[in-house]
């Protein structure tokens, strides 16, 4: 089982910095991962065999080729559900798979697109995540470069802080502006992402979603009889199949075999998580796009969640930092405050905020007299005029 695992170890590697949220590595990191490992895992066949084996009888077909031909051609099952609650008794199967017509027939013609199902959703999942590594350019770790550690290097008040300042102070506000929208773009299609893959296993499975309700209401409250019989309507470990061909004569013959479908012991487990983890994750994601609805449109909100990062901090600090700011330069700030070191997200908080203070009183002397008790111990060596807003 481990060497199943050990391909995909980057995909959960912690990084020390991170351009993005929470929700979001749920989605592009740990969503990935699940689906990548429940392909490899229906991929190794040495743990579960072959993943058809049909009993068709005597006569001039063989073994491997009625298994060849059910795999590729699929099988069905009666659309009855109290058929699945025969399917263990074998003189039960011939008295009630013998007589299925054709109307009361379920196909299964999925199995052999499983695998490839999965790693399409895990490739549409990781879209965005690559979107926004191409539009961030690694601005974000270029900043924080050696000020994410617990301890400070010794050259941080001496250089970096006023490269650092100064970048936040001139920078054009277009460009921030436009790396917080393409993150939301990002953010939106991580939603959208999970939706789609909604309606792809629902089409796959052929109504899935709502046809699996019963089974995933009888799995959660452990009523385990219904839930085989639910889920042996979507997932069936017994089916049957037929192979058509021409006799010796020349007239058309049915050979008809028992097929065992091992795999759908494993595909039964994988999807019912999918069903539950899709659903949680929709929800989720709609509430943290609503939340950011709301930081968009409030500014005590987004100083209120920046202030947050730099406990303990007062709001008079952040709220000066921001003044006429927009609201890219907050988002560029909110992401440097998730990944620097506190003491050094502070820092620099204090610096910007001095700076828009003593712009403030040089404009307005009159009008703008503010006391500096909040920066009088902060160690910020800017002179006067050597950054321009």
């Amino acid at each position: 089982m481990l060497e199943l695992v050990r391909p995909l170890r980057g995909i959960l590697q912690i990084k020390a910095v991170n351009t993005t949220d929470l929700v979001w590595r749920l989605h592009c990191r740990v969503t990935v991962y699940l689906l990548l490992f429940a392909a490899l895992l229906l991929s190794a066949r040495q743990y579960f065999g072959n993943p058809i084996d049909c009993v068709a009888g005597g006569g001039d077909v063989s073994i491997s080729t009625m298994n060849d031909f059910c795999w590729i051609m699929g099988t069905y099952i009666s659309k009855d559900p109290n058929f699945v609650l025969e399917s263990t008794d074998l003189v039960k199967i011939n008295a009630k798979i013998g007589h299925i017509p054709e109307e009361e027939r379920s196909y299964q013609k999925y199995y052999q697109w499983v695998v490839f199902i999965l790693a399409f959703q895990a490739c549409l999942l990781t879209l965005p995540n690559v979107l926004w590594k191409i539009w961030e350019g690694g601005r974000l770790e270029a900043l924080c470069e050696g000020l994410t550690t617990p301890i400070l290097p010794e050259q941080w008040k001496q250089s970096s802080k006023k490269k650092l300042v100064r970048y936040l102070t001139m920078e054009c506000r277009t460009n921030h502006r436009g790396y917080m929208y393409r993150y939301c773009f990002c953010m939106i299609l991580n939603f959208a992402n999970v939706l789609a893959n909604i309606l792809l296993m629902n089409t796959l499975f052929s109504g899935f979603w709502m046809n699996y309700h019963p089974a995933m209401m009888a799995l959660l409250s452990f009523d385990f009889p219904s839930w085989n019989r639910y889920n042996s309507q979507v997932f069936p470990k017994l089916a049957k199949c037929d192979f058509h061909f021409v006799g010796p004569s020349g007239s058309k013959q049915n050979r008809d075999g028992l097929c065992l479908l091992p795999l759908n012991v494993v595909n039964e487990k994988i999807f019912a998580f999918l069903w539950l983890w899709f659903g949680i994750l929709g929800v989720i994601s709609a509430i943290n796009l609503l939340f950011w609805c709301a930081l968009l449109c409030s500014k005590g909100i987004r100083a209120w969640l920046l202030r947050l990062q730099m406990q303990p901090m007062r709001s008079v600090v952040v709220s000066n930092a921001l003044r006429g700011e927009c609201i890219g330069k907050w988002f560029l700030l909110l992401q440097l405050c998730r990944n620097l070191n506190p003491l050094v997200s502070r820092d620099i908080m204090f610096c910007i905020s001095k700076k828009r203070q003593t712009d403030s009183l040089y404009a307005k002397p009159k009008s703008m007299m503010m006391t500096a008790d909040f920066y009088q111990d902060q160690d910020c060596d800017l002179e006067i005029g050597e950054v321009n807003v």
